[in-house]
């Protein structure tokens, strides 16, 4: 028998509820019963040892155990006593993981490009870890102080003004004015706050917009390599992947003329400026032509700008959204390359009737936005301190992209090609055949460095022996050092080690 002491925290009786005493005494009796705490066949104490173990009336306990034998928990036996009853067997009663809300799910498998994510949360803990992300900026350079300021006197203008009583229309919408100023000076599109919607990042811009324009079957064209969330997006959805090969001038365009006589082709998604991840640029007759096959196929253009602002090499390509005859490209931006990734600030640029759609399935979603955030980002935009930021900024990532390219010839030598891009943070690098790019990304963990495998930016998981290394996160000191343990990664040894972990 369980001991006499323990009767009470045994059966997590309650004595705050409102029911009365038996029932609550009953109920915890089959909560013991469910969760295994009380077994079948367990004696119980009689109704005078119970009621004093309890501090309760007799009667009480009479009750209680009444109830539970009414419902088949208890049964009693004479002159031997009561007992839970020993036919409830282990198959019979939930354990406490079968007592849980598990509702049947789609059974969906992740990208790899997802499932390393694993891997990077695992050594974020790790002293001295060091990641070849995709390119994104480096957060220790942000003007601390400036934004600090426009914080305070943002949150300081919403408490006076009490507009965050009414959410984050007032305030969205002078973000978007801002933003519109900016696309208008800086890349030539011809737009208003009223062509703008706000989101909380690239990803769900593009979620909302493809959700907005696919249904299920719908053809969709992307390159043959590609931003994994994309595509996983528009599977998601329903639609069915066509690729299109890429080559020194971008997208094959020819390829998007036969395939589009070959299917009926609903949209195309790109990164033109800086092609993702192999960052060359789509050059000018193609983007042409390209419009041209939009207007004559009747599809839709889903360009995704994501890092317009680090251009180095001349002036840089003006977005397709900018041709004034085009009515066809959908332009999605952030401002997430440029603060880093804490600020979550994504935008899509469309015509005004697709913008309303957008804001309704945006505010299902999201509801008020960050007010504060947003009066902070459009007073950092029309004070030019946006800027300031991206030309202090700028010449800092150019060094730090010289000193990858020299810590990899200096490592690697003829056994690599390393294209040197118009822009961008991060260099699309292609190994010979004497190293296995797959094999060097899983020792690289070894190593303590996280690097992503070029396969990963297949959409049909096509080997590619490529690696795509985001520089501007790291100082020109871990460059080097992380330009060190992607050497040792790649020799044989350490390929040898990876097989036999």
């Amino acid at each position: 028998m369980v001991q006499m002491r323990k009767w009470r925290p045994l059966l997590k009786l309650d004595d705050s509820a409102s029911q009365a005493s038996y029932r609550r005494i009953a109920e915890g009796l089959v909560t013991a019963i469910v969760e295994g705490r009380l077994l079948p066949g367990t004696l119980l104490p009689g109704t005078r040892e119970m009621a004093q173990l309890l501090d309760v009336n007799r009667k009480t306990v009479i009750l209680a155990y009444e109830e539970a034998m009414t419902k088949g928990w208890l049964v009693s036996e004479p002159r031997r006593g009561t007992f839970v009853n020993a036919q409830l067997t282990a198959k019979q009663l939930p354990s406490r993981a079968q007592a849980s809300f598990a509702p049947p799910i789609l059974a969906q498998t992740a990208a790899p490009y997802f499932a390393q994510n694993a891997q990077v949360t695992a050594l974020n803990h790790r002293h001295g870890a060091l990641f070849f992300d995709n390119g994104t900026s480096d957060h220790r350079l942000l003007p601390q102080a400036v934004l600090h300021r426009y914080y305070r006197n943002a949150l300081r203008s919403s408490f006076a003004s009490n507009t965050l009583r009414y959410g984050s229309e007032g305030t969205g919408y002078h973000l978007r004015c801002a933003l519109a100023e900016m696309l208008r000076n800086n890349r030539g599109l011809t737009v208003s706050a009223e062509n703008i919607c706000l989101t909380q990042g690239t990803q769900m811009s593009l979620y909302l917009t493809a959700s907005l324009l696919l249904k299920p079957g719908d053809v969709v064209l992307v390159e043959r390599l590609s931003y994994p969330p994309a595509w996983e997006i528009f599977r998601r959805l329903g639609a069915q992947l066509v690729t299109v090969d890429i080559d020194e001038e971008g997208c094959r365009t020819d390829q998007i003329d036969y395939l589009c006589r070959e299917h009926k082709v609903r949209m195309i998604y790109l990164t033109p400026h800086h092609q993702f991840p192999t960052t060359v640029s789509l050059h000018a007759a193609r983007r042409q032509q390209l419009l041209a096959l939009a207007a004559l196929h009747d599809f839709c253009i889903i360009e995704e700008d994501y890092d317009h602002e680090f251009h180095f090499s001349g002036r840089p390509y003006l977005p397709l959204a900018s041709d004034r005859a085009q009515r066809h490209v959908i332009y999605v931006g952030s401002l997430s390359k440029v603060l880093g990734s804490t600020f979550r600030c994504s935008y899509v640029v469309a015509p005004t009737q697709v913008i309303e759609a957008l804001h309704r399935n945006a505010a299902l979603m999201l509801g008020d936005a960050d007010a504060v955030a947003q009066k902070m980002l459009a007073d950092l935009i029309n004070d030019g301190e946006l800027k300031k930021h991206l030309r202090r900024v700028s010449k800092e990532y150019r060094a730090r992209r010289e000193t990858l390219q020299d810590c990899l010839q200096a490592a690697f030598g003829d056994r690599i090609q390393v294209r040197e891009p118009e822009g961008g943070l991060a260099l699309w690098v292609r190994f010979d055949d004497t190293i296995d790019v797959d094999q060097t990304v899983n020792a690289a963990l070894d190593h303590g460095l996280v690097v992503r495998s070029g396969r990963q930016f297949s959409p049909m998981d096509q080997a590619e022996n490529a690696l795509r290394l985001g520089f501007a996160s790291l100082n020109q000191q871990e460059i080097r050092e992380a330009t060190l343990r992607l050497a040792k990664a790649a020799s044989p040894r350490a390929h040898k080690n990876a097989d036999h972990r």
